[in-house]
């Protein structure tokens, strides 16, 4: 017969294997999914990358853009939120703005948990968005947006149509 104490490092290891494979389960059923958008931005002088992709993250994020997606969408029901002003928190948390180091790219994520709905969401940003970047070029606040020039192959899910939306 086993001791005591050999029996309950016993229990306990095969108790945190099954709280551990639980905790890695949930993790993978909730994981969200990513959905990308990314395009080209031209230099402007005394414009740092870093300053254009704040600029892009504040616009992006910003409540008129997400307000017009969320209605849109019909977010706030489809979340079941009780507030737009919930639903546009929720859109800034999942919502990722990066540089990508070569060729002045800015990438868009969005995280959801559902592959479609981040597709469907990050399409509708794609749409929503060009007069609200067209202004802030106009500003000067953000550089204008340089054509595909096809150096990414394979990319299907760039923004630079973004210019020429009808």
């Amino acid at each position: 017969p086993m001791s005591k104490p050999v029996v309950a490092t016993i229990v306990v290891v095969f108790v945190l294997g099954l709280s551990g494979g639980g905790v890695v389960g949930w993790l993978f059923l909730t994981k969200d999914r990513v959905a990308l958008l990314s395009y080209r931005v031209g230099k402007v002088e005394g414009m740092s990358m870093e300053a254009v992709v704040v600029g892009e993250e504040n616009l992006l994020e910003s409540e008129a853009v997400l307000e017009k997606v969320i209605a849109n969408l019909d977010l706030v029901d489809e979340w079941g939120m009780d507030s737009k002003q919930e639903a546009i928190a929720h859109m800034q948390e999942k919502l990722i703005v990066k540089e990508e180091r070569i060729g002045s790219r800015i990438r868009v994520l969005y995280r959801d948990r559902k592959q479609e709905r981040a597709y469907a969401i990050l399409k509708e940003i794609k749409s929503v968005y060009p007069p609200f970047r067209a202004e802030a070029v106009e500003q000067m606040k953000l550089p204008p947006l340089l054509p595909a020039g096809g150096d990414v192959a394979g990319d299907s899910s760039n923004l630079d149509s973004l210019q020429a939306n009808p």
